[in-house]
């Protein structure tokens, strides 16, 4: 079967789900909260894979465990997420690995930049014993459980100032980056003003003139309205992100095993639907944001290439100093081997 095809049956059984899972969860004996920082946008990739996990969630548990989803950090923010998901005060979210950094510092091996030459191959390298490793590390030190990792898309730069054909062009201007000393790392190689700021304020940010820029994937640029007030995109892809389906340990050690069972399974298809309508939402997105007006530069592979000199060996030697090589090297064998197989 074909990706193109592969893609479609996700979204058919993903919309065959919301139409027609109607239990009634009157009388439910768990809520479960899904604290989510993108978009309230019922095409949003995220909107609708949570709301899959939701219906799934509801059928298979006959109504006793119930879920509401939250969006545009209505809830918390990403990082109030994590600490409530610690404490077990929310129970789930739906995260980047932003702010994990400062709860779980482990987590920033995945912000090595160009550390995959595909999104297929960071999905193999998730999906195996290196995504094990990770998962276990994660649940120990911080009592939150990664039920998925879904695809969430390379991160791009943009900005209001310039096109951005080079690494040198990034000099001097200000980029809005997460709380995630690797990324404000990276920012920096590149001659640029690394300035944290939460996801909810960023378009406020970008309007105002605070930053003259930010880097995110394609579909946030797109659905969360950045080329309003972003005249230029690089297709830098010098990150890529997973976006994380999470639970509190606390939460899920109450639930049944029956209820745990359908949990982790609705936590399988969440990835499948939310990476089967992020894929189609990329390929689509760069063309309409180049229809919205952005200009657009797509730097040749020489040119990535630059980009990896100036920003990678400087984000590694970072990211072992401050959590050592071993876990780097075991990611860098996952890498290798994943490329092989793919």
């Amino acid at each position: 079967m074909t990706k193109t095809r592969n893609i479609a049956l996700i979204m058919a059984v993903s919309l065959l789900i919301m139409t027609f899972a109607t239990t009634s969860v009157l009388g439910a004996e768990v809520t479960l909260r899904i604290s989510n920082a993108g978009p309230a946008d019922e095409e949003d990739r995220t909107y609708i894979a949570n709301d899959t996990f939701k219906q799934i969630v509801e059928s298979g548990t006959d109504g006793r465990v119930e879920v509401e989803t939250y969006h545009a950090a209505e809830l918390a923010d990403e990082r109030e997420t994590y600490e409530g998901m610690m404490l077990g005060t929310i129970e789930m979210g739906t995260l980047t690995t932003g702010p994990l950094p400062g709860f779980f510092e482990e987590i920033l091996v995945l912000d090595i930049p160009y550390l995959f030459e595909s999104a297929p191959v960071a999905w193999e390298v998730m999906s195996g014993s290196f995504g094990d490793t990770i998962n276990e590390m994660m649940r120990e030190e911080t009592g939150i459980i990664p039920l998925a990792w879904a695809d969430h898309g390379f991160r791009h730069f943009t900005n209001d100032v310039r096109a951005i054909e080079k690494p040198a062009d990034m000099e001097g201007l200000t980029i809005r980056t997460m709380e995630n000393q690797a990324h404000m790392n990276m920012v920096e190689a590149l001659g640029a003003d690394p300035t944290p700021m939460a996801f909810g304020e960023l378009y406020t940010g970008l309007e105002q003139g605070i930053v003259d820029g930010q880097e995110t994937p394609i579909t946030l640029i797109k659905n969360m309205g950045f080329y309003e007030v972003q005249d230029h995109l690089v297709l830098s892809e010098h990150v890529y992100n997973f976006l994380g389906l999470f639970i509190s340990e606390d939460i899920y050690n109450n639930l049944s095993e029956q209820d745990q069972q359908v949990v982790r399974e609705a936590a399988q298809i969440w990835e499948k639907v939310h990476t089967g309508y992020s894929r189609v939402q990329i390929e689509r997105g760069v063309e309409e944001l180049k229809e919205e007006g952005m200009q657009v530069v797509e730097p040749s592979p020489e040119v990535l290439d630059e980009f990896q000199e100036v920003t990678q060996q400087s984000v590694i030697d970072f990211i072992e100093d401050e959590i050592g090589e071993e876990l780097v090297e075991e990611l860098m064998e996952a890498v290798e081997e994943a490329e092989e197989q793919i």
